[in-house]
């Protein structure tokens, strides 16, 4: 760490930020500080903070000011500024440097009092997490890598391409001053390309099938019934897997006696991993005929893998991958890429392009550097290229962790035209990953006990009334889940829960909650956006090369499960609606949202509610749309009557009331400022008639802490508010509700570990109403689960207010 002194008697004068920018190595971030009397400047390539929800308490610095010049207006007197707030591993992870002379460390931050320094911005010692620096999403492709060679090649390959319908930037050239993806051309040329798609339908065939197992199995259901599942839903899909395997073997037999040295090197590399892919995938299905199990499940994780990486050779194109630098090498002519990161794993394949046949080839060294990403490769001219530096992952599970570390394993230097790295580190075998581990990978769900729907069933019987119970699922995924909800899957008695974001979990996974079961299960790897992770505003748009949308900043009410479809749709993204499917477990694909829906930051207030004539979306404008299932597409619904008012950030929710045919709005102005008038707006669904239900109670409604959880229960006749009132001469925090029949704000006497919290209100709470169970269900930020059984008859029901 450099770090330039305030100017004094004896000091030299600092050079200007300009000049130092000139001069500072690659992995450094330039910090100018201007002093100033209650006026704080700063700039810095800024790569995001931690405190809090994710912004300092009276700091001008946020994550939407990244790269900006920033003011920030905590005054500390005496012409020191305030914090300087960044995710730079020199001030968050554990092996920070010593504090330099002019800094002064406060809380978990540098301080600087004047000055200019410098901090490592992409690097941290061997072993210690740190988190990425984040990137401009202003330009279409991120974190992709460019090899331009003056008189030589401009080739690019890597990153996410926000723009594009698969996510992938894939293999792009230099045409004049533009960069041309050809990735059409390379397919069209490739002799192999055919069997590499046959591979990859395998693939995504065994995918599927996995995706079957593990519902049979978390279903719990007796051995009989679940092997009567497994017969018919998993194992017709593994014999046709089989099949086809022993078909694309036979074919790529012939084509490893190819004319064509390369396309015949590549075809033996891809038929010795389908050969041993095949074998698997008969002991696969041996394995599900005897009987479904946790064991048997990874199996078919696994054989899914294999065929990932049989289909690899065969491509005219790499994986994508992101961090993976580019290296052209003179002496042969070719360009070199090593590694990167997949998002949901790291990779240590090597792969060489050659600019003049445009034409990729992935190379067979013995051993490599093991799997990692940010590393740099440089050509030193001889016919070798050197690799140092690159991060691993942490599967840390700490609240704003840090999820990369530095392998700080030596150079290695790699042979081009012999194929062949050399290294002082610990070599792995060519094509190793490297996944998440913990509770960020599928396996942390199936580790637990075998889950029994018989047993579970037993104990909710057994549920007193009138008392939030926690439920103990044996394992929970990570990192928190704040700022959204969760919402019912009644079809495949599933919780689904799509949160995170704001200092928060930032994947793209669904989590799966089995009602019958009391079980978590994640479908897929944790897979993180990068320097983009804990972010707000600033998670990437588009697919990425997974195909899978990340989560927003908050996703609060933004998605829901359509009766008709049947699957999850997410509308937050400006542009776009998502579709997951629970049944594979996955993203499935997306279509343009209607004008009245796409609006910026959407995601705050894009309020989705089912009803038995679809999923409907209440704007912030105050209009209603309704999902056309067999159009698939969006239908505004004309209202008439009141106004209906628009939902509001925090603060608003609506309620389908299945007695009735109608929709229920509460809203509320932004802010703790502004209380609940109490007021609920009526959408008659039959006529689209709205109107103000001036309920009894309004005034004391305005106690209601909280109003983005509530929900309709058919049974009694009442829709239940997931917060608590401010406590009562007693203590106690009475729950509010309303009498949907009485048109009246009432309070009920509920019990228990109120997932609310202790100040009645929690904003990542997710809670539903189940009709088949006649229970509620309420999830918090960390995967806890609660359940209450309600019983008004025994709950002191009340008038709000009294």
């Amino acid at each position: 760490m450099a770090f330039f002194p305030v100017p004094g008697p004896s000091t030299p004068a600092i050079p200007s930020p300009r000049r130092m920018r000139s001069a500072v190595p690659p992995l450094y971030t330039v910090i100018t500080v201007t002093p100033g009397d209650t006026t704080r400047a700063a700039r810095q390539n800024y790569v995001g903070m931690r405190h809090g929800a994710g912004r300092p308490k009276g700091s001008g610095i946020g994550r939407k000011n990244a790269g900006r010049e920033v003011s920030m207006d905590r005054d500390r007197g005496g012409g020191r500024i305030s914090s300087v707030f960044t995710r730079a591993p020199a001030l968050t992870h554990p092996g920070a440097p010593p504090r330099p002379a002019g800094i002064f460390l406060r809380g978990c931050t540098w301080v600087a009092c004047h000055g200019l320094f410098l901090l490592p911005a992409a690097a941290a010692p061997s072993g210690r997490p740190y988190r990425l620096p984040a990137v401009s999403l202003k330009t279409p492709v991120i974190w992709g890598a460019t090899c331009e060679v003056p008189g030589g090649p401009a080739v690019a390959f890597g990153g996410q391409d926000q723009k594009g319908e698969d996510g992938d930037p894939h293999t792009r050239i230099k045409d004049g001053d533009a960069w041309v993806a050809i990735h059409q051309d390379l397919r069209a040329r490739n002799p192999l390309q055919g069997l590499h798609d046959r591979i990859r339908t395998a693939r995504d065939l065994q995918k599927d099938a996995a995706a079957r197992a593990r519902a049979a199995w978390f279903a719990g259901l007796p051995p009989d019934e679940t092997s009567r599942r497994v017969r018919e839903r998993v194992l017709p899909p593994q014999w046709t897997i089989s099949r086809e395997l022993d078909a694309l073997v036979a074919d790529l037999d012939e084509c490893a006696n190819n004319p064509d040295a390369d396309t015949a090197g590549q075809a033996r590399q891809a038929a010795a991993r389908l050969s041993a892919a095949r074998a698997e995938s008969a002991a696969v299905v041996a394995a599900l005929e005897a009987g479904l199990d946790a064991a048997g499940i990874k199996r078919m994780a696994a054989l899914q893998i294999a065929l990932e990486r049989a289909a690899e050779p065969l491509g005219a194109e790499p994986p994508p991958r992101a961090l993976s630098p580019l290296a052209f090498d003179a002496k042969t002519g070719l360009v070199v890429l090593f590694g990167g990161d997949h998002l949901d794993y790291l990779t240590n394949d090597t792969w060489v392009f050659d600019p003049a046949k445009r034409t990729w080839r992935q190379r067979r060294p013995a051993a490599a550097p093991p799997p990692r990403a940010n590393h740099a490769l440089a050509a030193n001219g001889d016919g070798t290229v050197t690799l140092t530096g690159g991060y691993t992952y942490t599967s840390s599970t700490d609240y704003c962790g840090g999820q990369y570390r530095d392998l700080g394993d030596g150079p290695w230097t790699y042979d081009v035209a012999a194929d062949a790295w050399t290294g002082a580190g610990a070599a792995a075998a060519p094509d190793a990953r490297t996944y998440r581990t913990g509770r960020l990978h599928p396996d942390h769900c199936l580790d637990a006990p075998p889950p029994s729907a018989a047993a579970f069933a037993a104990w909710l019987e057994a549920l007193p009334p009138n008392t939030w119970t926690q439920a103990r699922p044996p394992a929970r995924p990570a990192l928190n889940r704040d700022w959204g909800s969760a919402v019912l899957d009644p079809d495949r008695d599933l919780i689904l829960r799509w949160s995170g974001g704001h200092s928060a979990h930032g994947g793209t996974d669904v989590l799966h909650y089995h009602l019958r079961t009391n079980r978590w299960e994640l479908a897929f790897p944790a897979e993180f956006p990068l320097g983009q992770l804990y972010a707000n505003t600033e998670y990437p748009d588009g697919f990425n090369f997974n195909r899978r949308p990340w989560v927003t900043g908050h996703t609060y009410q933004s998605y829901g499960v359509d009766p008709f479809l049947k699957k999850l749709l997410f509308v937050g993204r400006t542009s776009h609606c998502y579709l997951y499917d629970p049944d594979r477990g996955d993203w499935t694909g997306r279509f343009a949202k209607p004008k009245g829906m796409a609006y910026q930051d959407c995601y705050y207030t894009l309020t989705l509610c089912p009803t038995p004539r679809g999923l409907m979306a209440w704007t912030e404008h105050g209009r209603l749309f309704r999902f056309d299932a067999a159009a698939a597409q969006w239908v505004e619904t004309p209202l008439s009557g009141a106004k209906l008012p628009g939902s509001v950030v925090d603060n608003s929710t609506m309620v389908y009331d299945a007695k009735r045919d109608r929709l229920l709005a509460a809203r509320k102005p932004y802010g703790d400022r502004h209380p609940y008038d109490g007021e609920l707006h009526a959408v008659d669904l039959a006529t689209g008639s709205v109107s103000a239900l001036s309920p009894a109670g309004r005034e004391a409604a305005r106690a209601i802490p909280y109003l983005c959880q509530i929900r309709y229960d058919v049974e009694h006749d009442l829709m239940l508010v997931g917060a608590t009132l401010p406590p009562g001469d007693g203590g106690a925090r009475r729950t509010p509700a309303y009498d949907c029949a009485g048109n009246r704000w009432i309070s009920l006497a509920i019990g228990g570990d109120d997932p609310s919290g202790k100040n009645g209100r929690n904003v990542s709470l997710g809670m539903i109403y189940d009709a088949k169970r006649r229970l509620f269900w309420a999830v918090d930020a960390d995967s806890r689960v609660y359940v209450l059984r309600l019983a008004p008859d025994r709950a002191d029901v009340r008038p709000l207010g009294e």
